[in-house]
């Protein structure tokens, strides 16, 4: 593909896209499905690459069963997964009370599947950059993805349209810009976008663990994604792919653990041997033996949500709403953004309104409540689990004990696990 530096054009598209990681990406992929007369251009500031480095790559991302189904349906190849969640198991360390979701009590194939955000990424892009071949998408016009590139500027026009300024020079003229990338608040607040940001106090400290010795029975006959709650905060292990070629690791999980600043700092200076030392006390033995860390990181933990008025402009993922890891719904929350815009284009189209205020207004009532829900959950989850309370630990205990115990609400929490609304 001819790079975007290249190019010093000006054009008029129905959707321009910013941000080209997953999110932006898997956009793009879904509109490409859709059988209709719709040009589409993707603003990538990188290469989009198709090779992955997963055995290096610490960030991981758990798919629900749901999110699964949609993504095939947006036209990926879901080969990419290599690990999927039967059992989920939640724990209050220090209590007794604890839940275990299983896929088979559910009768589905998976609770959730597990990927390094690489590997999806590229998927994804293996898709895209077929279509860029395609004489009947990039040929003609309809499919435009510009890598290397960043959009520097977006005006709201007289007309209703919006003028997008690339660092290349080019002017694009869009009825439609749609911000799928956290890190363009610039451009947000050129077009009077207002955001709310509410700081935890927390920071997360992301790795990848393997454990050489499993632990009990009940927790390796299948493949399991462990959550731990502790006074510091929630403490979550994903299983990941473990390749053959490490013998001596059974099994390897995604880690992010969520703490105070103060403990964050000191856990990420600890050696290799102090920190899994440190995570097995905390942990304990479920999973069993932690014996190999990779690299580790940290983030600050907020919820930042976006609000915009301005017909046209469109938010997905963590650039309308960027949520605390505690339930790992973050990404499934932007596939069904995506998902609904995607079905917001469809009527829009019909209705020769593609951009206006009505399709603004469209794509707002389908995703209300699905956020606000997700989001009000999330929120109230952490301050329930996060708090060393006496009381409130104790009332933890019997509510984790009474969920695991009373089958339909158990059955009902695991649809919500699944992504099913």
């Amino acid at each position: 593909m001819n790079k975007a530096k290249q190019v010093q054009t000006s054009s008029n598209r129905d959707i321009v896209i910013i941000g080209g990681g997953v999110v932006g990406g898997l956009l793009t992929q879904a509109i490409t499905q859709l059988q209709l007369p719709i040009t589409v251009t993707l603003i990538s500031a990188h290469q989009l690459s198709t090779s992955t480095g997963y055995q290096d790559d610490i960030r991981a991302l758990a798919l629900a069963q749901q999110t699964l189904e949609q993504i095939a349906k947006m036209g990926i190849d879901t080969d990419f997964v290599k690990c999927a969640i039967q059992q989920i198991h939640i724990s209050d360390q220090g209590q007794i009370g604890q839940v275990r979701l299983t896929a088979a009590e559910n009768a589905v194939p998976a609770l959730g599947h597990v990927t390094a955000i690489s590997v999806l990424e590229q998927a994804i892009n293996h898709a895209l950059l077929t279509h860029t071949h395609s004489t009947t998408l990039a040929d003609t016009g309809k499919l435009q993805v510009l890598e290397q590139t960043q959009c520097r500027e977006v005006q709201t026009q007289p007309d209703g349209t919006h003028r997008c300024v690339l660092d290349n020079g080019q002017v694009m003229t869009s009825t439609c810009v749609v911000f799928a990338d956290g890190q363009v608040a610039g451009l947000k607040q050129q077009l009077g976008m207002t955001s709310t940001v509410k700081d935890y106090g927390q920071q997360g400290v992301v790795s990848v663990v393997g454990i050489d010795r499993p632990g009990p029975a009940r927790y390796q006959d299948v493949c399991t994604a462990f959550e731990r709650f502790t006074s510091n905060g929630p403490l979550a292990l994903l299983p990941m792919h473990t390749d053959a070629n490490e013998s001596h690791i059974t099994q390897r999980y995604s880690l992010v653990w969520c703490t105070s600043e103060p403990h964050s700092a000191q856990i990420l200076h600890l050696t290799d041997n102090e920190f899994l030392n440190t995570l097995q006390q905390c942990f304990g033995d479920r999973a069993g033996r932690f014996v190999q860390v990779a690299e580790r990181q940290r983030f600050n933990l907020q919820l930042t949500t976006h609000q915009t008025t301005t017909a046209g402009i469109f938010c997905i993922g963590n650039a309308a709403q960027a949520l605390h890891p505690i339930a790992g719904q973050g990404f499934n929350l932007a596939v069904r953004d995506i998902s609904d815009f995607v079905d917001s284009i469809k009527t829009a189209h019909a209705h020769q309104h593609l951009g206006s205020a009505a399709h603004s207004a469209d794509f707002s009532t389908r995703r209300e409540s699905d956020r606000n829900t997700i989001i009000q959950a999330t929120d109230s989850l952490l301050h329930i689990f996060s708090n060393d309370y006496i009381g409130l630990k104790t009332a933890r205990a019997k509510g984790l004990s009474a969920l695991h115990l009373l089958k339909p609400l158990k059955l009902k929490f695991a649809k919500m696990a699944m992504g099913y609304r």
